[in-house]
């Protein structure tokens, strides 16, 4: 009898075990917090005010990023053609394109109208300024050669621009431009 309650106490003691083992396991311990990985408050309280951080305030390139009112993406050439001919007119363009430095706030329009015929009408704006609109055969020679020739066109368009706002910043009107 006595090895039966030897057996009895074990079997218990082991059942007992096995169930402190099992709630362990279910209970997650808790995880250290290193107080470099704690976000602070961005926020603080001074006599009644919210005021942000020292650590908080923007970087001066943050600041002109901010305070620029420029958050137009530059040099967008946008296709709206239709035909192959089109396409062609676009595909050159955008080939060779190269903008002037310093051009900035721009965007090329290339787009065609419908037009009877073999013909196709394509107009090229540069920021809702037409520049160009001409009927343009299928012939990838033509448009190659009007192609070429509206990148040169673009470009003085942009250059001209550029230094017409410059010396409207410094005050000054520009004569003439040819």
């Amino acid at each position: 009898m006595p090895g039966y309650v030897y057996l009895l106490l074990l079997f218990l003691l082991m059942a007992g075990a096995r169930n402190s083992y099992a709630q362990q396991g279910q209970v997650k311990p808790p995880r250290p917090v290193l107080q470099d990985s704690v976000k602070q408050d961005t926020l603080q309280l001074n006599g009644g005010a919210l005021e942000p951080l020292p650590s908080e305030q923007p970087r001066q390139y943050e600041q002109q990023i901010i305070n620029s009112a420029d958050l137009e993406i530059d040099g967008l050439i946008i296709d709206k053609t239709i035909t192959k001919t089109g396409r062609d007119f676009y595909d050159v363009f955008q080939r060779q394109w190269e903008a002037p430095a310093g051009a900035r706030n721009f965007t090329i329009l290339i787009e065609e109208l419908p037009s009877p015929g073999n013909i196709s009408i394509v107009s090229l704006s540069v920021n809702e300024d037409k520049l160009f609109e001409q009927p343009l055969q299928p012939r990838y020679d033509t448009i190659e050669e009007v192609a070429t020739y509206m990148v040169g066109v673009v470009y003085e368009y942009l250059a001209n621009d550029r230094l017409n706002k410059q010396l409207e910043a410094e005050g000054k009107k520009a004569r003439e431009v040819f």
